[in-house]
């Protein structure tokens, strides 16, 4: 081989080797370029998961945020004015141990106001029964008498709005309206001793002594202690109290 070829064939291995290397580079973009957006979009869901869950969490720490405001303030309304029932009651209870029902009757008023506000606990069935009571001691028997049938259907299950309610036809002397709560009252709560005493005082307004001594004689069977102080200053009765003694 002489020189002439021997450079020849050193040339067509170079452009060879050149060929070689741009085809491989070549190949090598094209590939770069082929995974490039499989890449890009393997990420692409993921970013776009994270923006539609953005606005969700936004959503719901505001959701949060709103519903904690709003039991705080709601706890704080029932606070305040469950405060202020109590306060009432207190100074309306001072008022009727002092004598003084018209300031109870005022102060209960307000109590009840308060207790309407508390929402959740809108009702109390004592503070009507005692509202009823300073009524009663006022003469406002027709006040006493929505009173108490307000307290009754606040607490149903409860004898002492019944009691209460019978107590205040007996003052009125209507012997007819007592005795008929009180049976009625008697078939729910058969051993209130209380509403045998009534009922034998409305007997015995009634002239009917023997019914009035029966009843009588039931309610000291349940609670004697208590019916010796009711009879104490019971005027309806002092006919009919030899004959149960």
């Amino acid at each position: 081989m002489n020189a002439n070829e021997t450079q020849d064939h050193e040339n067509q291995s170079i452009d060879e080797l050149d060929s070689d290397s741009i085809d491989n580079q070549e190949y090598e973009a094209i590939e770069q370029s082929e995974t490039e957006p499989i890449e890009n979009q393997e990420h692409e869901p993921e970013q776009n998961s994270e923006d539609e869950q953005r606005p969700i969490n936004k959503a719901f720490r505001a959701g949060c945020m709103t519903f904690c405001l709003v039991v705080t303030v709601l706890f704080i309304w029932i606070w305040q004015h469950q405060s202020q029932f109590n306060d009432n009651y207190r100074d309306a209870l001072f008022f009727m141990n002092n004598g003084e029902p018209e300031k109870a009757i005022e102060s209960y008023q307000k109590a009840i106001k308060n207790k309407r506000r508390t929402i959740f606990f809108r009702y109390d069935p004592s503070a009507f029964n005692n509202l009823g009571h300073a009524y009663l001691q006022t003469g406002q028997f027709q006040n006493a008498i929505d009173t108490f049938r307000i307290a009754i259907d606040i607490a149903p299950e409860m004898p002492q709005g019944y009691v209460n309610l019978a107590t205040v036809y007996l003052r009125k002397n209507e012997p007819d309206d007592a005795r008929e709560i009180c049976t009625h009252a008697l078939q729910t709560f058969p051993e209130e001793p209380r509403l045998y005493y009534n009922l034998a005082c409305a007997y015995a307004l009634s002239d009917d002594t023997r019914n009035a001594l029966n009843s009588l004689k039931k309610a000291y069977e349940l609670d004697p202690e208590l019916i010796n102080q009711l009879i104490q200053n019971e005027d309806s009765l002092k006919h009919i109290l030899p004959d149960f003694r």
